[in-house]
């Protein structure tokens, strides 16, 4: 087998040809360059725990103090996976209490003033509110105010994670550590915490917890939002394929995110020293359109080339092929070709010929 950069990768496609980019100094830098800028992408991410605001269906606990007729008691609302500081266990999970459900137009009904703006309030805002303008109808009015069931705001957690699905946001600020948390963590051996990704408005990040770590960058100081998906990918899309001239031809997974070209070749138990052409290591790497790939040479002949394969870092699904010597393609055509003509020689000597 053979890489040939200058074949068409389609063969119905003669503009298929794939652009072969050599390994140098500025290549390298630009690569490294670009995983700061992916780093950075994450940083925006960083905020502050904030508190919960009201949102369209929530459930509220109004209390008026001493005035226990504004308890209306066919307000009530069945208490299950989606509540919030209520305790949950056998026998509780169908628990019936007053509560004061929030429309969808963002409002609550509630006695003596009517319609009452919620959504987008806290607990504290709306109750101080409300104390404000039921004055006219209650002295020194004392009230309570406290979501009992959240079910305004949610995220998602899929992949290799203990419990995937949906995660109600709550008063407790929804981290990307607390929704990990939530799902029962990431599986052991299983998921991939270098390449975890965060959907938001229709952008990805991704997201390297080892590389966070290592940086000092707290992973609870990553703020979810409403309809956020996380998604935890296997630890088995971040292999990296070392074929051709080595002497051990082995599929070699990232570890924490990374893997230098130097270490995949180490994995493969290095090049083969007599057939491997140093000249011509390729790094082949899929991109959306299967007909061009980025095609990455390197040429280790010197020591320079060595220092160069120890920082180019490789991505998940690369495909690192050690091409050939001249004279190896040679000797294994002649050596499949050589049995054909003894045996021809042999033939024509059983039968008189030369």
């Amino acid at each position: 087998m053979r890489f040939q950069a200058d074949k068409p990768v389609d063969p119905g496609d003669a503009q298929s040809v794939p652009q072969v980019q050599q390994i140098t100094p500025a290549l390298v830098r630009e690569q490294q360059a670009a995983r700061e800028a992916e780093s950075s992408g994450v940083t925006q991410l960083l905020g502050e725990p904030k508190p919960y605001k009201i949102g369209p269906g929530d459930v509220l606990s109004i209390i008026a103090w001493d005035h226990p007729e504004l308890v209306v008691p066919n307000l009530t609302y069945t208490i299950g996976d989606t509540a919030g500081t209520l305790p949950s266990g056998p026998g509780l999970s169908t628990q019936s209490i007053p509560g004061f459900v929030v429309g969808d137009d963002g409002t609550v009904q509630y006695p003596y003033v009517g319609k009452v703006r919620a959504v987008g309030q806290t607990a504290s805002q709306l109750q101080a509110y409300l104390k404000k303008i039921l004055v006219p109808y209650l002295r020194n009015p004392q009230l309570t105010v406290s979501v009992i069931a959240y079910r305004s705001k949610r995220i998602f957690v899929e992949g290799q994670v203990g419990q995937p699905g949906v995660k109600p946001i709550t008063n407790i600020p929804m981290s990307l550590a607390e929704a990990l948390s939530e799902a029962n963590g990431v599986v052991p051996g299983s998921g991939d915490t270098s390449r975890i990704q965060l959907l938001r408005g229709g952008k990805s990040y991704l997201i390297n917890l080892p590389e966070l770590a290592e940086k000092q960058i707290d992973a609870s100081k990553i703020m979810l939002a409403d309809q956020d998906v996380v998604r935890v990918p296997p630890q088995t899309y971040n292999q990296v394929l070392v074929t051709g001239e080595v002497s051990r031809p082995v599929s070699v997974s990232l570890h924490d995110g990374r893997l230098s070209l130097n270490e995949a070749i180490g994995a493969a138990s290095g090049v083969n020293p007599t057939s491997a052409e140093p000249a011509a290591i390729y790094v082949i790497r899929a991109t959306p359109d299967p007909a061009k790939p980025d095609v990455f040479k390197l040429d280790s002949s010197s020591p320079v080339g060595f220092a160069l394969a120890e920082h180019f870092q490789l991505k998940p699904k690369d495909v690192v092929y050690v091409d050939a010597t001249g004279l190896t393609r040679w000797s294994r055509v002649m050596s499949l070709l050589l049995p054909s003509v003894t045996g021809a020689s042999v033939g024509r000597a059983a039968v008189g010929g030369y």
